[in-house]
């Protein structure tokens, strides 16, 4: 056999090989981190070793700060997602991640900021509206609210209309906008509208206030709960007959349901009120 055809018989077998050996692409994918990630999460939604991210990237331990964009070495760009495994009224303690997109053009659209801002409003006065408001107890709604302000809300009436105005926003952990809230968000987010600041945490809240049992609970008390923690994990402002308005992580949005409901029973922890009594009288 000549030189040329060896050669030639060479290359072939060569690419014979090559062929049966699975193709790997070269193209690195990404990932940039967020908060709650961890290394062995990132290596397992991605299908690369944590070893070979930490020497891409000159990791020497796993400590990783959120923002960091971290090469994949062979990762795929794409993982399948997680799939929330929040239970019914778990809020803060999902411990998937979520999506926060905004919804798609021409459906459900948030309250404005300003919109909830005249909604609590204290009404005008008898001896400060004109003549003709005077005459009626009832101030003019905002638009898209859904009670009538009458002349005399009390901090507490005004708490509850922002609230009930904020019913399905969409339930985000950690948001802070009406695009989203968690369930100490939407709280949170109440209450600033009524120049009453509150911490955005559920455990944080449940010092703030005085303790109320549960047979003296009032509309516009704090109701806690907890479920995988001996601390308080969710929060929801109590509206009177045994219902509460709330972010729920299970519903995806802000909803109302009765604290008689089997979840709610088991895991209520207490409530606390942060209203004061000057709060609750007409003014």
């Amino acid at each position: 056999m000549s030189l040329v055809m060896k050669r030639l018989l060479t290359a072939i077998v060569a690419l014979v090989v090559l062929a049966a050996i699975p193709s790997v692409s070269l193209a690195n994918a990404t990932h940039v981190v967020r908060k709650g990630d961890t290394l062995g999460k990132i290596a397992r939604a991605h299908h690369v070793s944590v070893a070979k991210i930490q020497a891409a990237n000159g990791l020497e331990g796993t400590r990783l700060s959120v923002g960091t964009k971290l090469v994949l070495p062979g990762g795929k760009a794409h993982p399948k997602p997680r799939k929330a495994r929040a239970a019914k009224g778990s809020g803060e303690t999902v411990d998937a991640a979520t999506s926060a997109g905004e919804p798609p053009p021409g459906t459900w659209k948030p309250p404005t900021e300003a919109e909830l801002a005249e909604l609590a409003r204290a009404p005008k006065t008898a001896d400060t509206a004109p003549p003709a408001a005077a005459a009626s107890p009832v101030v003019a709604a905002a638009p898209g609210a859904p009670e009538a302000r009458e002349a005399g809300d009390s901090t507490k009436d005004r708490l509850l209309r922002v609230a009930r105005r904020m019913l399905e926003v969409p339930y985000r952990y950690g948001g802070t906008t009406l695009w989203g809230l968690d369930c100490s968000g939407f709280v949170k987010k109440a209450f600033a509208f009524l120049d009453l600041e509150l911490p955005h945490s559920a455990r944080a809240q449940f010092r703030e206030g005085i303790k109320v049992s549960k047979a003296e609970l009032a509309a516009g008390d704090l109701v806690f709960f907890r479920s995988r923690a001996k601390y308080a994990s969710h929060v929801g402002i109590y509206l009177g007959d045994n219902r509460f308005i709330h972010a729920s992580g299970h519903d995806r949005k802000v909803t109302i349901d009765s604290l008689d409901h089997p979840y709610y029973v088991k895991h209520y922890l207490g409530a606390k009120r942060v209203l004061t009594e000057e709060d609750r009288i007409e003014n």
